[in-house]
């Protein structure tokens, strides 16, 4: 090798400690510009928050016009909202104690009902849960049953593999 194509660079530890203490002193000055920034920031917007406030306050503070609707009208419930009570109730009386035959789990509530009416369609008894609360999207799951004991459940999803496209699908209790 020629003396050109290669160069070392040497640093002694004094100098290597000055330039971390640099470095370091940098980092933390603009930590601190942040930091002061976003205080700023924040007592601009609290600033600017306050006048609407107030505002929101005297509008709230006028009486509302009562608006009147005959009473007719508030006795009947649209169909989409007996639909939901229906299927609240349901869910509320599933024992904890029976099995079901989990046969979907679906993002789209829309889609686990259309799901579900193919199956109610063949006379098994359908459930379409709503998302638990631990769920990080919401996941409609579609249940059939409500099976006294796993026999039976085995029973019911071994007819559900042979009559429906039922493929995935596993036992669980209530």
């Amino acid at each position: 090798m020629r003396d050109k194509d290669y160069r070392e660079l040497q640093i002694s530890s004094s100098l290597l400690v000055f330039i971390f203490l640099a470095i370091l002193i940098l980092g933390v000055v603009i930590f601190l510009l942040g930091v002061s920034v976003g205080k700023k920031q924040a007592q601009i917007v609290a600033s600017s928050e306050i006048p609407e406030k107030k505002e929101a306050i005297q509008v709230e503070k006028k009486e509302p016009v009562p608006i009147k609707v005959p009473r007719d009208t508030i006795k009947q419930k649209p169909v989409a909202v007996q639909k939901v009570k229906e299927e609240v109730q349901k869910q509320a009386t599933i024992p904890k104690d029976q099995y079901f035959i989990q046969v979907g789990a679906f993002n789209d509530k829309n889609a686990a009902l259309t799901f579900a009416d193919q199956f109610k369609k063949e006379g098994f008894p359908v459930v379409v849960l709503e998302p638990y609360s631990s769920d990080k999207k919401p996941v409609y799951r579609v249940r059939i049953g409500g099976y006294p004991s796993r026999e039976d459940a085995e029973k019911a999803k071994a007819q559900l593999k042979s009559t429906l496209k039922a493929k995935d699908s596993f036992i669980i209790k209530g």
